[in-house]
């Protein structure tokens, strides 16, 4: 059976962090969840994988995920030092949000 592949399916691995959130180890391992589950679909399925901007978004949540355990290891926990991976990451999911908008993805 197939389905369609919504931007409803697309913000469930949206990052529980909002601007101005210091990092603390709750905030880094949702993150971890959020970079590997997402991952873990586009591996899984192959129609998917295709998308340039989804595999784009891939790597800004892994990269978000990777910078907020460093700072988080180094101390350095103020909202500010992570805002510009945070940016990213909005425009990264903004961007794909509005290709799906143009698309039928059936997975």
């Amino acid at each position: 059976m197939t389905q369609e592949f919504t931007i409803r399916d697309l913000l469930q691995y949206y990052p529980k962090y909002e601007e101005g959130m210091d990092l603390n180890k709750d905030i880094v391992q949702g993150l971890k969840k959020s970079a590997n589950d997402f991952h873990a679909l586009l591996i899984e399925n192959k129609t998917l994988n295709r998308l340039t901007y989804l595999r784009d978004l891939d790597i800004s949540l892994q990269c978000f995920y990777e910078n907020a355990k460093e700072l988080l290891q180094e101390g350095r926990t103020d909202s500010l030092n992570i805002f510009g991976w945070y940016l990213t990451i909005n425009d990264d999911f903004s961007y794909a949000k509005d290709k799906l908008r143009g698309q039928t993805i059936y997975v």
